[in-house]
């Protein structure tokens, strides 16, 4: 199919940049999707009543001056659903992206369980980004499927190993999603076993006051491709104590950095696989990292993290899935 032919798709909404990293790939195609980020799709603060909800009438114009331009929706997080719904809105046919919180969390509150149920039902097809949601997005939706959160490759700078003293950096906020207990236990791990090599994160999350008092340096929130560059000037990476990763270890292993992480990762659904990082008790881990340390190239390229992000977080192969699924939907 000629791009000519293929649908006009418009990705509403976005969390983590997996729409901004869809639209990208498509346009590479040539095909023609849009996007709308979460900073249009509504006003940030919600205006209250009266008066002051006229601040919503640019966005509503805005939404329908997209809508109508549009064969096909795919929305990012269940209850962004309803802005696509009011009248008289063109109405389309949608996807529908799960991104944690919202089936999470909303889909089990009363308040909010018919909303995200009836945006999930109603959908054309529903994916799901985080593995640890596997069972309420299967649960609400069968054929719900899986698509991860997506690296862009081509924005990412060259690890800078001979460039800087070692360093060891914490990629996640300090906060209880991101297993602050452990990470803070790792952090007195890190401190007595390596007190040479300092430690660096974000200054972000109620728990970075105690990272500080432990010892790591704390660099201010700061925009992404600064964050890049901070990220490349580290000797290892060290990722959340959970059964996920996010991005921004992804970015992490992309980047070339070796990553080290408290517990398992649930295996992707599709083949089976998990990322190739230390992990294991803190024992193990702590050993790991004290192999990595005397030749971090030597333990990235053992463990395989770059090529394996390469392989499985690129939107690409995703995009054309869609596409073909935009045009059953037309």
């Amino acid at each position: 199919m000629s791009s000519a032919d293929s649908p006009r798709v418009l990705h509403f909404n976005d969390c983590a940049n997996v729409g901004q990293s869809l639209v990208r790939a498509a346009r590479q195609q040539g095909w023609d999707w849009d996007y709308l980020s979460p900073a249009l799709v509504r006003p940030q603060v919600n205006p209250g009543s009266g008066l002051s909800r006229l601040a919503w009438t640019p966005y509503f114009f805005r939404r329908w001056s997209h809508l109508r331009r549009t064969d096909v929706v795919h929305v990012h997080y269940a209850t962004s659903v309803p802005l696509i719904h009011q009248s008289p809105l063109p109405q389309r046919p949608y996807f529908l992206h799960l991104h944690g919180s919202d089936i999470r969390r909303r889909w089990k509150e009363a308040p909010y369980h018919d909303q995200v149920q009836r945006a999930i039902d109603e959908a054309q097809a529903v994916f799901y980004t985080n593995l640890d949601t596997i069972e309420e997005a299967t649960t609400a939706r069968g054929d719900a499927e899986y698509m991860p959160a997506f690296v862009q490759t081509e924005f990412l700078p060259k690890w800078q190993l001979e460039h800087n003293a070692p360093k060891i950096i914490f990629t996640s906020r300090w906060d209880d999603d991101k297993g602050i207990a452990e990470q803070l236990q790792f952090v007195s791990e890190l401190r007595r076993a390596f007190p040479q090599i300092p430690l660096e994160g974000l200054d972000w999350g109620y728990g970075a006051a105690a990272a500080k008092s432990l010892g790591v340096k704390l660099q201010p929130k700061m925009k992404h491709a600064d964050y890049l560059q901070w990220l490349a000037g580290g000797t290892l990476a060290i990722g959340q104590a959970n059964r996920i990763l996010a991005v921004s270890e992804f970015e992490a292993m992309a980047i070339g950095l070796p990553l080290a992480a408290l517990g398992s990762r649930i295996p992707r659904p599709d083949d089976g696989s998990t990322p190739p990082v230390i992990e294991g008790d803190m024992e193990t881990v702590m050993a790991g990292i004290a192999q990595a340390l005397p030749d971090p190239p030597a333990m990235a390229a053992a463990l395989g993290g770059k090529d394996w992000v390469y392989s499985h977080h690129q939107a690409s192969p995703y995009a054309v899935r869609l596409e073909k699924l935009y045009r059953g939907a037309i």
